[in-house]
């Protein structure tokens, strides 16, 4: 049988024209797969493996000096780098400010501070998923290091919680009364509390003291006999406050100062002329 017959097909079935044309087709096809493989598809390839991702974290920088207590403030941006990152940084946000003040006994300690930040980072591609979440190169997760450069000043914290959400950190805002209990203070003390003194932090109103109850302090004597007798001190006095505190809720409960509330907690408030440390005995 000759190759190509007088019909022009090719082993006398199919016509050379019509296999022709199916080896072009072929040859094409095979060349788009190598191009989009080997050749400037990769680049499109690579660019959707690291897609722009949003984060919300909440930081804990922990003790800081006043100048970065002073500095700080909502609105602020700073470039997240990670702690051993040399490289191009992320944007970030801080979008909210929480600052614990020394307590009565710290006298010279420095304020502890809490911020909640927005974080623009990337989410490569593994396996069809995007888990990881990219900040300047370094894997952002729950307990890594972060070091915000805000231009003036620098400082760093560890990272305590991470959502694509930003609601899901968002701590619900409330108001709690609590009965504070200041015992056997001074009678300057006791004569320096009056119903309306507040407290502020950063320009936010965080305790308003509704009441004020005062009785003379007790003190327990024993005589030569060795009776106990309970006798009213001549000069000092037990104080009893209502004060509105402002509080959050938290899933392990309400805090304040993001100290958690209970019966028992010891609680100092500064109402700037005059700072008590005392003891709380009701919440309503």
């Amino acid at each position: 049988m000759p190759l190509i017959d007088d019909d022009g097909d090719l082993f006398g079935v199919v016509n050379v024209v019509d296999a022709l044309v199916a080896l072009v087709l072929l040859a094409v096809l095979v060349a788009g797969v190598a191009l989009v493989v080997n050749g400037s598809g990769s680049a499109n390839v690579s660019a959707d493996l690291d897609e722009p991702e949003t984060r919300y974290a909440t930081v804990e920088l922990g003790d800081q000096p006043d100048y970065v207590v002073e500095h700080l403030s909502e609105g602020d941006t700073a470039l997240a780098r990670g702690w051993d990152s040399e490289g191009a940084a992320a944007n970030v946000t801080v979008t909210d400010v929480s600052v614990i003040p020394p307590t009565g006994d710290q006298t010279n300690a420095s304020a502890d501070v809490t911020v909640r930040v927005v974080l623009e980072g990337v989410a490569p591609e593994d396996d069809g998923e995007r888990t990881a979440f990219l900040v300047d190169g370094t894997p952002l997760t729950l307990g890594s290091e972060l070091r915000l450069d805000l231009g003036t000043y620098a400082t760093s914290g560890t990272v305590t919680a991470l959502d694509s959400d930003e609601d899901a950190l968002a701590p619900e805002e409330t108001t709690t009364d609590a009965e504070v209990e200041l015992r056997n203070v001074t009678p300057a003390v006791a004569d320096g509390l009056e119903e309306g003194m507040s407290e502020t932090v950063r320009g936010e109103t965080v305790a308003t003291l509704q009441s004020v109850e005062s009785e003379p302090a007790t003190v327990v004597l024993e005589s030569d006999g060795g009776n106990i007798y309970e006798r009213e001190h001549p000069r000092n006095m037990d104080v009893t406050l209502t004060v509105e505190l402002a509080t959050t809720e938290t899933e392990t409960g309400t805090s304040f100062r993001g100290r958690q509330l209970a019966i028992g907690t010891p609680i100092v408030l500064d109402f700037d002329t005059v700072t008590v440390d005392g003891e709380i005995t009701a919440l309503k």
